[in-house]
């Protein structure tokens, strides 16, 4: 091939990758069909929302492992039925030796409800969820079924469960729709709002000879990556993947977004809210197209 011809050959291709990243640069002005899908690789199944309408998602109602997401419904059940945070709770030898990830609580140990939900919520500690349901029910099977009541109530029609801390279990499944509608209800209680906008946090756990102070961090690495997050949950089994339900809030839009099994899950949630809240400055949301698909109850 001669000089021009190459050099033809090579802008083309230039061409082809500036398109190709700029596809991915920036965020696609909404559409009505129901399964807009600019991000293929961002998740198995994936839902973003801006200020309460659909910009992005993929398959939207398809059944999935929820893993630790799971914990938000167990956290609407613990605080619906009495629920004393000053309550004094016994770690039972199952709570303590349950698999990972855990606080670090151990058989006998005595801890507030309060603090275990902390730790349920914030490090997705087994342990601590364990107590927490333990203590609220005469067995597993009989809290899943209020979290499947609640869930109902919630109109989540597409899930069911069957482990309040989100084992992979035979029987558990839920979507990104339903998952969002399960955030949203969460996050309507200011009681797990507190919660999930923070940090770090700590237990206390009295032994009976000695008392220990149990750090811990929050699990979503979103915190300090950009402005304006809020929470919420993170997740993860190996038949889930990477699970994970982020909001944050930028110039009086809030955005949702829920991925599941996503490989790179931290880097594509950070690009996908940064696109999303680029897409509301300019005008390219659903409510302010005129096209709008309402997602997740209201």
């Amino acid at each position: 091939m001669n000089a021009p011809g190459r050099w033809i050959r090579g802008c083309a291709l230039l061409m082809c990758l500036c398109a190709v990243s700029a596809a991915w640069a920036k965020p696609h002005r909404y559409r009505t069909d129901p399964d807009h899908n600019p991000y293929p690789l961002a998740a198995v199944a994936y839902a973003t929302v801006v200020d309460g309408e659909l910009l992005w998602s993929r398959n939207l109602d398809a059944p999935h492992a929820p893993a630790s997401l799971t914990k938000l419904l167990t956290a609407l059940v613990l605080l619906d039925s009495h629920w004393d945070p000053d309550a004094i709770l016994t770690v039972s030898r199952d709570a303590a030796h349950t698999t990972p990830s855990r606080v670090g609580l151990h058989t006998g140990d005595r801890v507030s409800a309060q603090d275990a939900l902390k730790a349920m919520l914030m490090h997705s500690a087994n342990d601590a969820c364990l107590v927490l349901v333990e203590n609220n029910s005469p067995s597993l099977a009989a809290f899943a079924a209020r979290m499947n009541a609640r869930a109902a109530e919630l109109g989540m029609h597409d899930s069911h469960f069957v482990h309040p801390c989100g084992y992979d279990e035979p029987g558990q499944y839920s979507t990104a729709n339903d998952l969002l509608r399960l955030a949203r209800a969460a996050y309507a209680d200011p009681r797990i709002a507190d919660i999930v906008s923070q940090r770090q946090g700590s237990i206390t756990a009295d032994s009976g000879r000695r008392i220990r102070r149990l750090s811990f961090r929050s699990t979503n690495h979103l915190f300090g990556e950009m402005p304006g997050i809020m929470g919420m949950k993170t997740g993860y089994t190996a038949h889930a993947g990477r699970c994970l339900i982020a909001v944050a809030e930028q110039s009086g839009h809030r955005v949702w977004l829920v991925l599941l099994d996503s490989q790179k899950r931290w880097w594509m949630a950070h690009h996908m809210l940064v696109a999303a809240f680029a897409a509301a400055a300019r005008g390219a949301t659903p409510r302010l197209a005129g096209s709008p698909q309402h997602i997740g109850g209201t």
